[in-house]
Formats: structure tokens, sequence, C-alpha cells
């Protein structure tokens, strides 16, 4: 059987708090524990170092996607299996195409900037049959989520647009999840 890949956005900086680092790396070894591939944006620090560290560390198979220009400023993790690309969004589009699910863990704008793209490209259709998980960790995610429930409410966007947004706050929950998936 052909393991589904996951796609991780977070950040390439460790946050404010060593708990943020930690969190990553349990959703890695949750994503490897559970039979899945990771698909990331290729760096070695940060919330994406850890988690696809962890990952591989427990068994998944780690792709990593990066932009050459970007290769001169942040350093790709070592020993997995590398695309560079020629701009953002080819890279974008490479992971989009490759995942069966997203997961959003807290991050930066790049972060906010990929979250929001999936999301806008599952509403226009152009990507199909893939959830997304917004994992709000201690609320990280919260004015987020306020926003998309004021612009349901406003009727800027149709109900179904939740039918493929999951947010979750829990690895047990998280688990439970891939486990069904």
């Amino acid at each position: 059987m052909t393991k589904k890949n996951i796609c991780v956005f977070c950040g390439a900086s460790s946050g404010s708090t060593p708990d943020y680092k930690i969190l990553a790396k349990k959703v890695g070894k949750i994503i490897g524990e559970n039979n899945f591939n990771l698909i990331y944006g290729a760096g070695s620090t940060g919330l994406m170092g850890a988690c696809a560290k962890s990952a591989k560390r427990y068994g998944a198979k780690v792709f990593g996607v990066m932009p050459n220009f970007l290769a001169r400023i942040e350093k790709p993790l070592d020993d997995i299996n590398i695309k560079f690309t020629s701009t953002m969004r080819t890279r974008k589009a490479i992971m989009y195409k490759k995942a069966s699910l997203f997961i959003i863990l807290p991050g930066g704008i790049g972060t906010l900037d990929e979250c929001v793209e999936v999301l806008t490209l599952i509403q226009l259709k152009q990507i199909k049959e893939k959830k997304i998980i917004i994992f709000n960790y201690k609320n990280y995610w919260d004015f987020l989520l306020k926003l998309l429930e004021k612009m349901k409410k406003e009727k800027f966007m149709n109900n179904n647009f939740y039918s493929d947004l999951i947010e979750l706050d829990d690895l047990n929950k998280l688990k439970t999840f891939l486990k069904s998936f």
C-alpha cells in the first residue's frame, strides 16, 4: 500500500516558547508512526526542521521543496528527498499536488500565506478532496478562525467551505483522525 503524503506548514523559526518546537516534534512523530510521508518546505531550522527530523526518525519518508533563492538563505535539511524550484509559486504548486492532507502549525507570514492559499484553492475547487487541519495549539490561530467565521457570517464564504477545514487543538484527536484517514 502506498503511503499518503501529509504536507505540514509551520514556522522556519522556533517561536517564543519551547512548547512550539515540542509540538512540531510530536506532530512529526505522529506522522511517522501512523505510516504517512511528510512534505514540507525543506528547512532544517525552527518548527519545520523539528517536525521533519521527528517524522523521519519515526519512519516517514521526508520530501522537501525549496526555491533556489531560499536555499541561499535557509539551510535545507540533510538526508531527505529534496526538490529545488525556481519560484515560491512552483514550490507551493508541487506541495499542493503531492499532499493528501494539510496540517497548519504555528508560524509566521509564510505559514499564513500557505494556509490561506490552500483554503482559497479548496474553495475554488482547484484542490479537491483534500482536508486542511488548522492545529490551533494554545489558541494560536484563534484570530484567523474568528475572521473566517466573520467572512461566513457576512456571506463572503459559503457554508460548504467548512467541510474541508478541521480545527484541532489536541494531539490525541490528530492521532484519531489520522487513523481513519
